[in-house]
């Protein structure tokens, strides 16, 4: 899949999804509420992740002949005014992460604990920052029970 993105594109999409995650998690900490207007066929499920963890509004308009109506009564108030309105709530935001080699959700995944780059399946070393990587842990419960003789 990576020779399919092109190596260049793949460096690039990391690079700034740890930029934009550091962004996030600034906002939120310097309590910024970060608005997000989904204008397309699909939710984004990152976006939706920005605006929820800022305390922002998330919004995918469901007719986009209202979109100057949408921005002018939902993005344009300030916070203050925000409190009287009420603004769109979160239906199910996804948490799920994607993966930097193929930038699918993933359930489950490893993470490099140097550059918090996010993979689908293991590999002996982190494509990002060349950090090596152990072996995966496995379910060492089942194999280590001895059993007992009758």
């Amino acid at each position: 899949m990576l020779e399919d993105l092109g190596w260049g594109v793949v460096m690039e999409f990391r690079g700034r999804y740890v930029a934009i995650m550091n962004s996030i998690f600034s906002a939120q900490r310097s309590m910024v509420p970060i608005d997000s207007c989904v204008i397309g066929s699909q939710h984004s499920a990152f976006l939706q992740q920005a605006s929820y963890i800022t305390g922002g509004v998330y919004l995918k308009p469901q007719q986009p002949d209202g979109l100057f109506q949408y921005l002018t009564t939902v993005f344009a108030t300030d916070l203050h005014s925000r409190s009287y309105l009420q603004l769109p709530k979160p239906v199910g935001v996804d948490f799920r992460a994607s993966c930097f080699c193929h930038k699918n959700t993933i359930d489950m995944g490893y993470i490099c604990s140097v550059c918090l780059s996010i993979f689908c399946k293991h590999h002996k070393k982190c494509s990002t920052c060349g950090s090596a990587f152990g072996q995966p842990q496995t379910n060492l419960s089942a194999s280590n029970q001895k059993t007992k003789a009758p």
